[in-house]
């Protein structure tokens, strides 16, 4: 299961060069330019609720101790549904990035999980059988009108 989130990842990372190769072509590089959210989401292992929220949280508090490995990030939240039918009790991390660009330069560098982000992978709650693996999704989105959000 972790080579099939290297290569979702690898596809993500291919589509959207593909994408932004096309803005580009069409004079609409602006775009580029333009914040996106990656969006993981899982449900937690059956009987490891326990172990999932402490691992999330020394996860989180690792991150938040090495901002230096991770510029790209403009922001991290976490969330999980509460109420949502089949897909309550999903859990999400949303990191943004100030482009296209910048989240492509940091899956790069942390691909392999080399350097200081072999300490990194130690903490990821990812490689600790917290999760359902094979119910994990990862998106990107785009935002659209944000000069007219609320924040």
């Amino acid at each position: 299961m972790l080579a099939k989130r290297q290569i979702d990842r690898n596809i993500l990372i291919s589509a959207f060069s593909i994408s932004r190769s096309c803005i580009i072509g069409s004079g609409r590089a602006s775009e580029i330019q333009m914040a996106i959210f990656e969006v993981e989401s899982w449900h937690v292992a059956e009987g490891k609720s326990e172990e999932h929220a402490l691992a999330m949280r020394d996860w989180l508090k690792w991150v938040n101790q090495h901002r230096e490995l991770f510029p790209e990030w403009k922001s991290l939240r976490y969330f999980v549904k509460y109420i949502a039918g089949e897909e309550s009790s999903r859990h999400f991390i949303v990191w943004e990035y100030d482009s296209l660009q910048a989240f492509e330069q940091y899956k790069v560098r942390r691909e392999n999980y080399e350097g200081p982000y072999k300490e990194y992978k130690k903490v990821d709650p990812y490689y600790m059988n917290v999760f359902v693996h094979a119910g994990l999704k990862n998106e990107l989105w785009k935002p659209l009108e944000r000069d007219l959000w609320i924040e």
